[in-house]
């Protein structure tokens, strides 16, 4: 544990409020009687149960709810809870918990009969494991036959390694001893070789024999010279090894690109995996795909004005021949890459793939500058065959009756494809639906909506019938749910805006809430009680405590990325919304927060030095920022960010660019700040992200809060800090906002802080006042 100084924390200028675990302690013997917790075994079909109660949502009961997982661990969309085994006779449900008194977060793994009988049938747990980390408990859980069943885990401040599971006995065999927690992995059929990615272990940057020696500063991260390790490299990299299962030792493999994305495709034989790797300099040619990441990419790396997004290309590795190519002279769109072998190892299908432009048919080029391809890749010639431009989910591939089974992507029917090899190539032909899943007897769905908790369903496919399988959640029928609503409003560009309106659950009409706008991202078609992230967003919470909250949707034109129109066009969304609300009459206008978390940071920064709009408080949580202190501290390491603070605010911040910086950044307009702000920074390298407007507010007397949580996730995962970020907005919010201040003495401190802030605020107020008058 740390220390920090107390006199610092109450200063007028609030100097920097270092939290850590001890400082919240108190708070969860408040609210730990308050999480409902379940046992595994609860979360079995349930009777709803009499209502007891009814009271508002907290932040605890947000990080007390309990989830459905999907393959890459978030919160399972539709069809993506339940895993079935190759032969269709059993499926696996992966659930998280978290335990706010404990801190840790607990996955269990559940098994069910895929067949008629699972009405009457519990789950069976086959394995829970806590983690107190910022890696999930478990993940990526695939089953190997009918049987066996792999998985990342990580317990307690373990390092995330790759076990096997026996679904029959309950038998549990780690794989990996690995010195660093694996990203990905995957395992040859006959269970004998593994691979997996893994991040590189942090290196020191001074020689620890020789801690007098000097270090020469090129390229390395400002963050990572002060902290003393090379963190952040560690953080982006993925290295790449192969183990013999029997083997204590692993051999790391190597690429052509550099290894960032973690996903491996691994051949039945093991002879062969796909990778994709980053694309270190992309051809100027390149600039006629019309795709507006890798036209980023090159505006980024040539041209210096924007933010360079990766570019990735497929490479396939022969472990035979110990060599590495590229499958592909073309770029991978961004987005839900797909790869899927034959099951006989004599070709593989990747999605969302461009084909080369050098092809001397002048309408097909046009097509492939435009188009993202379905293709097959024949094995050992490397033959590209194209399939189609459909965007799809690859599902299974015969290869020696060449079929190709897929389902559609991004739309409403979700249907299935068939395609057939023929001659002339491959064309798309009528399936039976029926036919193709007569493996499984059954569906299993996640019901949710805006309004409705998710809850698990099971239909039987061939009488129809369908159940409830699993409520998580059952404590929810105690809780006072405010309504959810879809709006849509315009704004002052022309553009009609989509956005989640939650309202307190004893809504009046006629009546003027506060309210406060989060500020990205809108699905309707998810139950979110804090908001589409856990940082800083607690939605229902704010509802519970009196406000209107309004989340808004960040769907921008992602060529205007790194200039000043994505700021101005995000700050008209939010004055829309405010003057949309107003008009009906629902909010009060003097009463509006906001807050900003990651990329949104930098538009309510912009909203509070340039809008006309009065916000009465703010949050900035982990935000992006394009400051003068940040251009100059990422320079070195990351000149890409470099270059988007000089497209946002018109060049360089020397000689004439200056003049630009001084009227666009920011940074250099806090005088024109009037909200008490809320700083966050969960990790070492975002902290120099808030640094800025810490130290400017700060040197102008106005009310700034910093809290800093070193070994935070983007976002939080934990569950006390979690708790630290969104109960402190709420706090936050209500005191600004509503003057309210949450009797619980653990927060005492706390709000003696902020009281001096206010008197600070006032007093600021009343000598802009007279200032007013003397004119």
């Amino acid at each position: 544990m740390g220390s920090y100084d107390e006199k610092a924390m109450v200063s007028p200028q609030c100097r920097l409020a270092v939290v850590y675990a001890v400082a919240i302690l108190p708070w969860l013997l408040f609210v730990g009687q308050a999480v409902a917790q379940k046992s595994p075994e609860d979360l079995a079909p349930t009777a709803a149960g009499k209502t007891l109660s009814h009271r508002v949502i907290t932040v605890a009961d947000v990080i007390g709810m309990t989830q459905f997982l999907g393959p890459g661990g978030e919160p399972a969309s539709r069809d993506e809870a339940a895993l079935f085994s190759p032969d269709g006779s059993r499926f696996l449900v992966l659930v998280e918990r978290a335990d706010l008194e404990r801190n840790t977060r607990a996955y269990s793994l559940f098994l069910y009969p895929g067949d008629a009988s699972l009405q009457a049938h519990k789950p069976r747990l086959l394995v829970s494991f806590p983690s107190s980390s910022n890696h999930p408990g478990i993940q990526d859980v695939k089953w190997l036959d009918n049987r066996s069943i792999a998985f990342l885990g990580a317990r307690f401040n373990e390092e995330q390694q790759l076990y096997v599971l026996n679904s029959d006995t309950r038998k549990l065999e780690a794989l990996t001893k690995h010195a660093t927690s694996l990203i990905s992995y995957a395992v040859t059929a006959d269970r004998e070789r593994i691979f997996f990615t893994a991040s590189p272990k942090s290196q020191p940057v001074f020689d620890a024999k020789n801690k007098s020696q000097a270090v020469v500063v090129s390229n390395q991260p400002l963050a990572d010279l002060l902290i003393g390790e090379d963190r952040t490299r560690a953080e982006v990299i993925k290295e790449l090894f192969s183990k013999r299962r029997q083997d204590d030792h692993e051999v790391q493999l190597k690429t052509k690109g550099e290894l960032r994305e973690e996903s491996l495709w691994l051949s039945p034989n093991g002879r062969y995996v796909v990778v994709m790797t980053l694309v270190q300099d992309p051809p100027a040619s390149w600039t006629a795909y019309e795709d507006v990441f890798v036209q980023l990419a090159l505006r980024g790396r040539h041209v210096k004005t924007a933010l360079a997004p990766p570019v990735y290309q497929y490479e396939l590795i022969d472990f035979n021949l110990d060599k590495s190519e590229i499958v592909i002279d073309a770029p991978v769109a961004i987005g839900n890459a797909n790869v899927i072998w034959a099951p006989d190892s004599s070709a593989f299908v990747i999605s969302r793939t461009y084909l080369p432009l050098d092809v001397p048919d002048l309408a097909e080029r046009k097509k492939r500058e435009s188009t993202k391809f379905v293709v097959e890749v024949e094995i050992p010639s490397k033959e590209i065959v194209p399939i189609t431009s459909e965007s799809l989910k690859l599902l299974k591939l015969d290869s020696r009756a060449g079929k190709l089974l897929a389902r559609e992507v991004g739309a409403s029917s979700n249907r299935l494809l068939e395609f057939q090899k023929t001659s002339a190539g491959w064309r798309e032909t009528e399936i039976d639906h029926r036919a193709s899943t007569n493996s499984i007897q059954v569906e299993v769905t996640v019901d949710e909506s805006m309004n409705t908790p998710p809850r698990l369903f099971v239909k039987n496919t061939k009488t129809g019938q369908r159940f409830l399988l699993s409520d998580p959640n059952p404590q929810f029928g105690n809780f006072q749910f405010g309504p959810v609503e879809e709006v849509s409003f315009k704004v002052s560009d022309g553009r009609q805006v989509k956005a989640g309106l939650y309202r307190p659950p004893n809504y009046v009409s006629g009546s003027r809430y506060p309210l406060i706008i989060q500020t990205h991202g809108w699905d309707p078609e998810r139950f979110w009680m804090d908001g589409p992230f856990s940082t800083a967003y607690a939605a229902m919470p704010f509802a519970g405590k009196g406000f209107v909250v309004l989340q808004v949707d960040d769907e921008k034109e992602f060529d205007k990325l790194g200039t000043l129109d994505e700021l101005q066009e995000a700050v008209a969304v939010f004055e829309g919304g405010i003057d949309y609300l107003d008009g009906l009459g629902m909010i009060d206008p003097t009463r509006v927060g906001i807050i900003g978390f990651s990329r949104s940071g930098l538009f309510v920064q912009y909203a509070l030095t340039h809008s006309r709009y009065h916000f009465a408080a703010a949050t900035l949580a982990d935000s992006s920022d394009a400051g003068y202190f940040l251009f100059l501290a990422l320079f070195n390491s990351t000149p890409e960010a470099s270059s988007e603070s000089e497209g946002i605010n018109g060049g360089a911040p020397f000689g004439g660019g200056l003049a630009s910086w001084i009227r666009n950044s920011p940074g250099f307009n806090l005088d024109k700040v009037t909200a008490p702000i809320r700083l966050e920074a969960d990790s070492p390298n975002t902290l120099f992200f808030e640094w800025e407007w810490f130290a400017g507010l700060s040197r102008l007397a106005k009310p700034v809060d910093l809290i800093y949580m070193a070994d935070g996730d983007h976002p939080l995962v934990k569950p006390w800090e979690r708790l630290t970020s969104q109960q402190g907005d709420v706090d936050w919010f209500c005191f600004w906002l509503k003057g309210e201040e949450d009797p619980n003495p653990a927060k005492a401190e706390q709000y003696a802080r902020w009281r001096s802030l206010s008197k600070m605020h006032e007093q600021k107020n009343e000598t802009k006042a007279l200032d007013g008058l003397r004119r």
